[in-house]
């Protein structure tokens, strides 16, 4: 083999493994893209969420509670998931948190896009003034799963 021809070979082997990355959250694009489940225009990223198929597809969902609701109704096999991300409520534009590592805050005062009434937060003290604030109960994504207000 050419020693040119082993350097192409070894950069397109990386470029192909950096192609083949591992799934994740994308950019929503705000007004423009539909909730996977109530199919209402997505507006409020202080509310958004994402589910990432292993195939790399990303279902987007306007409110947490459409991801559980989404998800406890078996529309897609569990096996086919391989990722859930909510968007901080009060930090909307950093990285989206995996379900598994979101606190939820619950409450009637809050008026999330579909009335869920749920909204994500990284844990720690401003969940805890939040909860405080809204007159709540911080919950962790297992007991949102169950659908209760």
């Amino acid at each position: 083999m050419r020693p040119g021809a082993a350097i192409r070979r070894g950069l397109t082997l990386a470029l192909l493994l950096a192609a083949c990355g591992e799934p994740g959250p994308v950019p929503i694009a705000f007004g423009e893209r539909e909730c996977d489940y109530c199919h209402m225009t997505a507006v409020q990223p202080q509310y958004a969420a994402q589910l990432v198929l292993r195939t790399g597809k990303v279902l987007v969902f306007d409110d947490p509670g459409c991801l559980a609701a989404f998800v406890r109704e078996g529309s897609v096999a569990a096996e086919a998931v391989h990722s859930m991300w909510v968007n901080d409520f009060l930090s909307p534009d950093a990285p989206p948190l995996r379900v598994e590592e979101a606190i939820f805050v619950r409450s009637d005062s809050l008026r999330t896009p579909m009335n869920h009434g749920v909204a994500a937060l990284r844990p720690g003290a401003s969940a805890d003034s939040l909860r405080t604030a809204l007159g709540g109960t911080l919950v962790s994504w297992a007991e949102v799963m169950q659908g209760e207000k």
